[in-house]
């Protein structure tokens, strides 16, 4: 968290500074940027939750982008797969009901993935060796979205300390939902991009997305004794911002 909190401070007084120069010299774009006018680049950001979260895959981007430039804009497609699981850990839980010896928790899990593809254009800034860019895309995708929930039931021992202890009644309570969607949505993007070498440069880019989701009726799945999901299964909207994209991109 702190990592993305700087490189989003980085990149911000970057485009400002950029951005608030009212000419930019033609002779500061070297030749270099453009000797070749196509791009192919993947995600690199996945690699990194191999450190952060021990999972490659988990909250992950997965991402296969190509771009066509046009001097000062590029005109850019992208393939890309998002998950986001929360097993074996809570999403949250919440006390359901308690005495002065026992205490019932109800705890939720939820997980998404979907796949969707983009078609958008960035512009353009020149400084130095390094570039910046302001871009965004439309999103058209599709996915699968589950949850579960189950129950918690502790009892106070002779110490006072509370312990977990085994409730049919409670396990028979358990429920999931699950069900397909289409989403429609767009992002935006902010990067700055290095460049390696005539043929190789890596972008550092933060991407906040907006998406809609229309769930498919048909395809609802759900378990529910308690009425726990009686206000799921709907077309709902969602807006992330903490997506990172370190792309690495060969030019030809």
């Amino acid at each position: 968290m702190k990592f993305k909190i700087l490189v989003i401070l980085f990149l911000n007084l970057n485009f400002v500074s950029l951005y608030c120069q009212k000419d930019i010299k033609s002779d500061t774009i070297s030749k270099i940027y453009e000797s070749e006018r196509n791009y192919i680049g993947i995600n690199l950001s996945p690699l990194f939750n191999v450190f952060t979260n021990n999972d490659p895959i988990e909250k992950a981007k997965i991402s296969f982008i190509y771009k066509k430039n046009f001097g000062t804009l590029n005109a850019r497609f992208s393939f890309n797969y998002l998950r986001d699981p929360t097993k074996n850990v809570f999403d949250y839980y919440y006390p359901t009901s308690s005495s002065d010896s026992t205490i019932t928790y109800r705890y939720l899990f939820s997980d998404y993935n979907h796949y969707d593809f983009r078609f958008g254009f960035e512009k353009l800034r020149y400084l130095s060796s390094s570039r910046f860019h302001v871009g965004m895309d439309g999103i058209l995708g599709f996915g699968t979205q589950t949850s579960n929930y189950g129950h918690q039931f502790y009892m106070k021992d002779t110490t006072a300390s509370y312990l977990q202890f085994s409730n049919n009644l409670l396990n028979n309570n358990s429920g999931n939902i699950s069900y397909h969607y289409l989403l429609a949505g767009f992002d935006m993007s902010f990067g700055m991009d290095l460049f390696l070498s005539e043929s190789i440069l890596l972008t550092f880019q933060l991407t906040p997305q907006f998406n809609y989701f229309m769930v498919n009726k048909n395809s609802i799945e759900i378990i529910d004794p308690i009425g726990e999901y009686k206000n799921h299964g709907r077309n709902y909207t969602d807006f992330k911002i903490g997506y990172f994209d370190l792309l690495l991109t060969y030019k030809f």
